[in-house]
């Protein structure tokens, strides 16, 4: 009788990654999450990155399973790369899993179909077959953009103004012609389109291919593709679409439907620019000239957008500071080497991770270096077959916000996971709000919930001293630590880190009141993150300033240190260190700029990148944040 799998798998979602983007390719924000299937090959790919939502649906125990992925080229008839992972989910659990298959050494080509297998080796069971297509011409061979508008669902004319305020059916459509006639449209690269609403935040995206309406277009050989949406009373304005084919925009206009006037959108597809470098502020700069209504006040910049961005600045200076050790793949060659397992010295040598381009923090530096050598010399003593001993995992960072202790977490899981001290390395991030449950002594389940969470991983509870309140003995945090402490007393589940952060004089304070955490967190493993200098600070700014494509002119810097230096002198305890600088560009200084630009009559491409001195605000006229929201329109930034 054949064996079942005792696993299945949902879903499968696939994304092509640049050659810069290899560090980081687990992470699930580089994840569309569509089902594009289409990816061109330019000088910049690096490969396909797979994600593979896995599922046991035993419901009475755990499922250990060795399941590969096979990348089977459909053009040339040949098997391209193969990779193997070990998956352990409990009873009815699921995880996503990240695999990823590079240009180079899998032989991805242009022009070519490829079809992955997933199966599960141990009942010989395929799981799930996916195709994707792989071309390798530019893209603008493929599509010329004639025009677009928005069409009514009553007729055929397009329109970039409507005056709307009840529900109504409209269209978004693209006429196209193809720039390779002898190629049917059917068969070329599907088309995205993505609608950005009036509120900066909600975008629709849809997947179709050309279609072409009526026989005198068929005769002309035009093509068009159409999207629905819908207008409401509440969701009204100024949108921008878009028209990208395999992640490159080659078209768009913007569109209001509260307005009686034509408003001249652009729509240029001769030029093409990588969505990296095409920013939400340049698309703010290029619709400001069609909306004089719009007000004028300084922008609200609430803490879940400036999240985001450190967040994104923090993950491209990982991608720029790691070497990617890729992973292990067999090739369907017949002169492929047996022995796998042997490594140089020179890759033995390598750091698993490279701290050299954090600024500042220099104590942290030193002492994670020493960790890391650690590490990695237990991983040299394992792949030679010779005993070792575990380093200590859980660690304490002690420094005020924005000291970079959530960048140095993230760098220490991607060391553990390159070291297979962790089988995934991610981050999950934590705070006494989100452990606390909704009824009194449920904290354990939440608590519990979030371990699960980070499995894996590293479980970062940030002001993590918040959980201790000695003075109330009823006090729900204690439910949360005694959680904690068992988890911690299970040795034998070493595949996750747990990292106590916070200010220096509570945390120490939380360690002494508490010996279970000491016990476990020797003093080897608490980090001291010191408060960037201001010097530390004006790097930081030319760092991020840089990364976005903006410069200070000479005046600009020096006025921006005055500034630096007047606060940094009269700083407190809730000084934000990384986030006060990031925090001043964004809210007072990128916001200046726009003004300034925005008002000339003319612009040049220097106008638009140098930032001067007029732009950076003095300490006693930093105009007041605004409490009440504002319009937002198109994107925000």
């Amino acid at each position: 009788m054949t064996k079942k799998s005792p696993i299945s798998v949902d879903k499968i979602q696939f994304c092509d990654y640049y050659l810069d983007q290899v560090n980081d390719l687990s992470s699930m924000d580089k994840f569309h999450y569509d089902d594009r299937r289409d990816f061109i090959k330019h000088e910049f790919f690096g490969g396909i990155a797979v994600k593979v939502e896995i599922n046991n649906i035993r419901y009475d125990k755990g499922a250990r399973r060795e399941v590969s992925f096979r990348l089977i080229d459909m053009t040339s008839r040949c098997q391209a790369a193969i990779l193997r992972k070990r998956i352990n989910l409990a009873k009815e659990d699921f995880k996503e899993d990240f695999v990823h298959f590079p240009a180079e050494s899998s032989g991805l080509k242009g022009g070519h179909t490829y079809k992955l297998v997933v199966s599960d080796e141990n009942v010989s069971q395929t799981l799930a077959e996916e195709f994707i297509h792989v071309y390798d011409y530019p893209l603008g061979r493929y599509y010329n953009v004639c025009n677009c508008g928005v069409r009514p669902a009553w007729e055929d004319n397009l329109y970039k103004s409507l005056n709307t305020i009840d529900d109504h059916d409209y269209y978004l459509r693209f006429n196209l012609t193809t720039k390779t006639p002898s190629i049917h449209p059917t068969i070329m690269p599907e088309l995205e389109l993505r609608l950005h609403y009036p509120d900066g935040k909600y975008v629709k995206t849809y997947f179709k291919e050309p279609r072409c309406f009526g026989l005198e277009n068929f005769n002309n050989d035009i093509w068009s593709v159409e999207f629905p949406f819908t207008t409401f009373g509440d969701v009204n304005g100024v949108f921008y679409a878009e028209l990208l084919c395999m992640n490159l925009p080659i078209a768009g206009f913007v569109f209001d439907t509260m307005s009686g006037t034509d408003i001249k959108g652009k729509c240029d597809p001769e030029y093409i620019i990588p969505l990296d470098e095409y920013s939400p502020e340049a698309a703010i700069k290029r619709i400001d000239n069609y909306l004089p209504h719009r007000n004028e006040s300084e922008s609200e910049f609430d803490d879940d957008d400036f999240d985001k961005v450190l967040d994104k600045f923090i993950a491209s200076e990982l991608e720029n500071s790691t070497d990617e050790v890729e992973e292990s793949i067999e090739y369907d060659t017949e002169d492929a080497t047996t022995n796998e397992d042997t490594t140089t010295n020179e890759e033995e040598s390598e750091p698993l991770v490279s701290l050299d381009h954090l600024t500042g923090i220099k104590s942290a530096k030193e002492k994670l270096a020493l960790y890391e050598r650690v590490v990695r010399f237990n991983k040299m003593r394992a792949d030679n077959g010779l005993p070792y001993v575990n380093a200590p995992l859980h660690a304490m960072f002690l420094g005020s916000p924005g000291t970079g202790k959530t960048t140095v977490a993230k760098l220490m899981g991607e060391m553990l996971r390159r070291a297979g001290v962790l089988s995934q390395g991610h981050v999950v991030i934590k705070e006494r709000a989100t452990l606390l449950g909704q009824n009194y002594n449920s904290e354990s389940e939440k608590t519990l919930q979030a371990l699960e969470e980070a499995q894996g991983g590293i479980l970062f509870i940030d002001e993590a001293y918040q959980l201790y309140q000695g003075d109330d003995p009823r006090d729900p945090g204690k439910f949360v630590i005694e959680t904690l402490m068992t988890a911690l007393a299970d040795e034998s589940n070493r595949d996750w880190m747990l990292i106590l952060a916070g200010y220096p004089d509570n945390m120490m304070k939380m360690l002494k009141m508490n010996p279970g955490f000491k016990s476990r967190i020797p003093d080897s493993n608490i980090y001291v993150f010191d408060d960037y200098t201001e010097q530390e600070l004006m790097e930081i700014a030319e760092n991020y300033l840089t990364s976005n494509h903006y410069s200070l002119s000479d005046e600009a810097r020096s006025a921006l240190a005055k500034r630096v230096n007047i606060d940094y002198l009269h700083r407190d305890k809730n000084f934000g260190n990384a986030r006060y600088i990031i925090n001043m560009i964004q809210t007072d200084i990128l916001p200046a700029m726009a003004r300034r630009v925005t008002s000339a009559e003319t612009f040049d491409c220097k106008t638009l990148t140098e930032i001067l001195p007029c732009d950076i605000p003095s300490r006693d006229t930093t105009p007041a944040r605004h409490s009440e929201s504002r319009q937002r329109i198109g994107f925000t930034i």
